[in-house]
């Protein structure tokens, strides 16, 4: 069990996709085409090599088997060092682009961004192992801008967020990548890392926990897990609310924050489906926990005889303790395996000291011996009692009509469960944002978990322009703390 300390590593993953590979080119209205750019190789972080590699046939499988045909899927590794060769790679890859196409493109690379910095100088490195540079959300923007119709853009590495303005300690100098021709999905918030995993044989296997997620979630081996309500379309807002579930090490980030006419994959939900993914349908039953209460229950489907393992993290000093986790064997075989069919297990956590505080259960299996990660959830364990030390903040204007999203911080000292509601000026509630939700280590300063509010109320339409506060609500031992923000205003375009 001690070998798979060896493959986790906190990086600043952007995952990263080698080979070329194209269909035809033909500009007709309503194509999809996608740009799939990964670097393994860098002269200033780590490399993340085979993880590029090996995130490549997921990722690029996975678009291919989308339902509606990609006129066009091309994938660089490695190749792809300055900004200008970035320009020319996005010029080529959507030069016949029409207003009703979609573009989509994938970045996998290490992330760059200080906090107590603005976010307008956070970037995503460009390297082929000999040259680097900084792409920065700005020239992200102004490439972009270029090409017509509809852009989704998937950014795989840490700090990703800082791009869009989300999850940042002091908010966001500026948001790139906003308005209705951008669909944008990142794997971290802006002070968060992001996490990828290697094998012991490194040319073996490897990949990122983010990358891993989606491809299950949106393919077949996966079941199209992500798919919440099996209609065959898999939106935004379902693919941001699986990541949220499945994707535990660090919190992904969406723009538009709720879209679910968005469709990002789609399948033919009457056909018969192979499911290669050893281990499906993984539900906790709590994830909100309470210190002393600490056993936690959980569920999954075993697709085919299996070597199990679960691996238990910990967030001790504000990081992830990867090279100190718990592997624990399921044991239900002699042989270390474990049979088909739906399964329940039970496991304690040891939060430490505090008695309170974040952890992570993985499911991996080993298939010939290389550890393959299956799905995880994030476990929020509150204290039983003390106080509560809760604050809201929020900006102090924005213009939804223009594509604007209002960010929340709900500042607490311990891990809790956090119910956010929007008030009007009569403080009546016209908005719940989350309700009794986990707070997540995000790496705030300080601790805080963000949230956002695109302006809109239950029903899908635009709250009227006026004056607005957030109220923040959480329960200890029987003992409800609330408190409000100061007053923001949502405004009309003009104002």
């Amino acid at each position: 069990m001690r070998f798979f300390k060896r493959f986790v590593f906190a990086l600043c993953l952007f995952l990263l996709f080698p080979r070329l590979s194209c269909a035809a080119e033909e500009a007709v209205e309503g194509q999809r085409r996608a740009l799939l750019i990964g670097c393994d190789h860098f002269l200033s972080q780590p490399d993340t090599w085979p993880a590029a590699e090996n995130n490549v046939r997921m990722l690029s499988d996975t678009l291919f088997s989308d339902a509606r045909p990609y006129a066009l899927v091309r994938t660089a590794s490695n190749t792809i060092a300055s900004v200008e060769a970035f320009e020319d790679a996005v010029r080529a890859a959507f030069q016949n682009s029409a207003e009703a196409d979609t573009s989509v493109l994938y970045l996998s690379t290490h992330g760059v961004f200080e906090e107590n910095v603005s976010n307008a100088d956070a970037g995503l490195l460009l390297s082929n192992g000999e040259t680097e540079s900084l792409l920065t959300g700005k020239d992200l923007q102004r490439i972009l801008d270029q090409v017509a119709g509809k852009k989704v853009v998937i950014l795989d590495a840490c700090n990703s967020g800082a791009i869009i303005g989300k999850g940042l300690s002091g908010g966001a100098n500026q948001c790139f990548l906003s308005g209705p021709e951008y669909k944008v999905l990142c794997s971290a918030g802006g002070s968060e890392a992001s996490w990828y995993y290697q094998s012991p044989d490194a040319a073996a296997e490897g990949a990122s926990y983010f990358a891993s997620v989606l491809a299950f979630g949106f393919g077949a081996a996966g079941g199209h897990a992500a798919d919440q309500n099996d209609d065959g379309e898999i939106t935004l807002a379902e693919t941001y609310a699986y990541l949220l579930e499945q994707y535990a090490a660090s919190t992904p980030q969406v723009y538009p924050q709720q879209d679910d006419a968005e469709v990002l994959f789609e399948y033919d939900n009457n056909a018969p489906v192979q499911i290669a993914k050893a281990i499906t349908d993984l539900t906790f039953e709590e994830t909100l926990l309470t210190a002393g209460s600490t056993e936690v229950t959980f569920s999954f489907t075993v697709q085919r005889k299996a070597a199990l393992y679960y691996q238990i993290i910990y967030h001790h000093d504000g990081v992830w303790q990867f090279s100190q986790a718990q592997q624990i064997p399921d044991g239900e075989q002699d042989d270390g395996t474990i049979l088909p069919g739906r399964k329940m297990r039970v496991l304690s956590l040891n939060t430490g000291e505090d008695d309170y505080g974040y952890a992570i259960i993985q499911l991996i299996t080993l298939e010939s011996g290389t550890p393959v990660f299956q799905g995880a959830s994030l476990l929020c364990v509150q204290p039983a009692e003390g106080e509560v030390k809760l604050r809201a903040v929020a900006g102090a204007s924005f213009v939804p009509a223009l594509g604007q999203e209002m960010a929340i911080l709900a500042q607490h000292n311990v891990p809790c469960g956090l119910t956010v509601n929007i008030l009007n000026q009569e403080n009546k509630t016209v908005r719940r944002l989350a309700y009794e939700a986990p707070s997540r280590p995000q790496q705030l300063s300080p601790a805080a978990s963000s949230f956002y509010w695109d302006g809109k109320l239950a029903d899908g339409s635009f709250a009227p322009p006026g004056r607005y506060t957030v109220q923040i609500k959480t329960i200890i031992n029987d003992t409800q703390y609330i408190c409000q923000s100061e007053p923001f205003f949502l405004e009309a375009p003009g104002m």
